[in-house]
């Protein structure tokens, strides 16, 4: 296995820990557009929240199944 592919697996895996445990803050550093607009924001919604868990679990089970 090349360099480049297990840095890219080493990085998926860093970035799936990060969706996983940080979800709420990575939805604040993210693109504008993926946010809600201000008026939204009364009614909280717990589905980007999850959105981000789902997509980190994604990136684990690349980079995990990337170095078996």
């Amino acid at each position: 296995m090349s360099i480049l592919w297990q840095l890219g697996y080493v990085i998926a895996v860093v970035l799936g820990l990060a969706y996983v445990i940080l979800p709420k803050r990575i939805h604040t550093f993210g693109f504008e557009f993926l946010r809600r607009s201000s008026s939204d924001q009364s009614e909280e919604s717990n589905t980007p929240v999850w959105l981000y868990r789902g997509l980190g679990v994604l990136f684990l089970f690349i980079g995990v199944t990337g170095f078996l």
